[in-house]
């Protein structure tokens, strides 16, 4: 009885696990992010909101490349991406002040085209 028990518990605990991880963001490998000193960035180029505040952030300084590509956000290292083509620049926007960590980096790809990616503090 008690194998029963313990059992049935176990296979309850692996099906409430997985809806939550199945219906929290926590598996989405549709993110468009990269990682930069342990800090995670979003991709916020096509918000809404940020449309009207593109223009106040003009590329700064070079601060590295991409260094390879993620299929997930969990695996992402320093100088990583989950969209991102490997060689893709990074840059701070004009004046970030060195030693801080930037709000928003802008990524430039080999076609010249520029994405915003913004660092948002865990929900």
């Amino acid at each position: 009885m008690k194998r029963v028990v313990i059992v049935s518990l176990t296979i309850c605990l692996f099906l409430i696990g997985g809806f939550v991880i199945i219906s929290s963001d926590f598996l989405n490998t549709d993110k468009d992010t990269l990682k930069y000193e342990g800090w995670i960035y979003s991709n916020i180029t096509e918000l809404d909101w940020f449309e009207k505040e593109k223009n106040n952030y003009q590329i700064g300084d070079k601060i590295g490349e991409i260094k390879r590509t993620s299929k997930s956000s969990l695996l992402l290292w320093s100088f990583s991406s989950t969209k991102l083509a490997k060689g893709t620049v990074l840059y701070n926007t004009i004046g970030t002040k060195e030693g801080i960590t930037p709000l928003i980096i802008l990524a430039e790809t080999e076609n010249g085209e520029i994405f915003y990616y913004r660092w948002l503090p865990k929900e």
